[in-house]
């Protein structure tokens, strides 16, 4: 959950939950060097929107007082990278609707995004944060039957978010999420670039201590996302969605902490059918539960684990699954000031009832993708880090129990002009 600590987000060293490069992982792209999760709350924040640019000038020439006095520059960072990149597997599984297909693929990338907060109100008792964080992604692809491609990524997100102490409850936040996402000459296989959207969301939130070490959580979302669509790929339009859910949750332990969270949430798909006249489009219930244990925070080495249990059920048999995700990420500071970023993720699920159907509408989020992550980083210069990235991705294709594998491997410069 976003806001379940009174200052925000818990502290980590920059880079210790790197942003994928775009269309990389579960959805989840984006350049701007923002953190990146599932859902978004105090698991980080979901890749998004284009509209952030025009911000970009006004905040690396703001003086420090801005907004009349109030707004203080919180972050900004610049990120600049190229990466090579491969795809093997099933891709041609992909592309049933397109007229190009191919099962290994190489691409190559450039890449440059921001991301920032303001601080545009700041009390005893209270406090107002604008977030942004955008990017643009340029690659070639090849290896293609028909052609190559160089498709171009827009990605980016504008986050307003309050949080206000109450003597007598504990913390309440609120906030609002506008983004999306526009991939132009995009390959004919879905799952190779996630797909373009716009997407809203919004949350109410509130955490309570009601004795010393222990802090009870919880927090009610809605969210709406409407998918691109081009003429290689109309089944796209399928995933448009609406949803809300509900988070409840506890924290406790010193320094160690350990948590637990329950979450129900409902998402309808007014476009999916169910070829049932009496309840005629596809509706989502999930269940989940999950379990995080984490180091302290103010460690030289930090580690975070999460164990995550999902049970999916719709009025349509098709996305029915169970699935567990274990994630781990760690923070390990090297000699001449460099450091070691590993994020991992393993995901298992099992479909309960069998197909020979496509499975999944393909860019569809389904807890499919395991991943790993090596990052190592160090300063260059004044306010200048240089990092190297490695990484794998396993993810599943539109249909169950088919697997493409993408192996990257990326060269990044971040710039903070308001470090000192």
């Amino acid at each position: 959950m976003r806001g379940c600590d009174v200052g925000g987000e818990r502290p980590v060293p920059p880079g210790l939950l790197p942003s994928a490069p775009a269309g990389e992982g579960r959805g989840e792209g984006g350049t701007g060097g923002g953190r990146r999760a599932k859902r978004g709350r105090c698991r980080g924040r979901r890749g998004a929107g284009l509209g952030v640019w025009w911000l970009f000038p006004a905040v690396t020439l703001w003086p420090g007082g801005g907004l009349g006095g109030q707004g203080i520059r919180q972050d900004l960072v610049v990120t600049w990278g190229v990466a090579a990149e491969g795809y093997r597997g099933n891709l041609a599984a992909v592309t049933i609707p397109a007229v190009d297909s191919t099962t290994r693929a190489e691409a190559v990338a450039g890449e440059v995004g921001v991301r920032g907060t303001l601080r545009l109100l700041s009390g005893a008792t209270r406090r107002m944060d604008l977030s942004f964080d955008g990017g643009l992604r340029q690659s070639a692809a090849a290896g293609f039957k028909v052609r190559d491609y160089a498709p171009r990524e827009w990605v980016g997100e504008v986050e307003l978010h309050a949080l206000e102490e109450v003597a007598s409850l504990g913390t309440l936040w609120a906030g609002v999420r506008w983004g999306g996402r526009r991939v132009d000459d995009r390959p004919p296989m879905p799952l190779f670039l996630q797909p373009g959207y716009w997407s809203l969301d919004g949350r109410l939130g509130v955490a309570t201590s009601p004795r010393p070490g222990l802090s009870l959580e919880g927090e009610l979302y809605g969210e709406w996302s409407d998918f691109s669509t081009s003429p290689l790929t109309p089944q796209l339009d399928l995933l448009d969605r609406k949803g809300a859910g509900l988070q409840m949750g506890a924290r406790w332990g010193a320094p160690w902490t350990m948590g637990v969270w329950l979450e129900v949430r409902g998402v309808r798909y007014d476009k999916q059918g169910t070829f049932d006249p009496s309840d005629p489009f596809r509706r989502d219930r999930a269940l989940v539960l999950a379990g995080e244990w984490a180091s302290p925070r103010d460690a030289s080495v930090l580690v975070r684990v999460r164990a995550e249990g999902t049970l999916n059920r719709s009025n349509s048999r098709r996305p029915e699954y169970d699935a567990l995700r274990l994630e781990g990420v760690a923070y390990l500071p090297l000699p001449h000031l460099a450091a070691l970023n590993v994020f991992g993720a393993y995901t298992t699920k099992r479909y309960l009832t069998p197909t020979g159907f496509a499975r999944l509408v393909p860019g569809e989020e389904a807890d499919n993708a395991s991943q790993i992550y090596l990052e190592l980083q160090r300063p260059l210069l004044l306010n200048l880090d240089g990092a190297l990235r490695v990484g794998w991705t396993r993810a599943e294709t539109e249909i169950g129990g088919a697997y493409f594998r993408r192996s990257s491997v990326a060269l990044l410069v971040r710039y903070r002009p308001w470090e000192k």
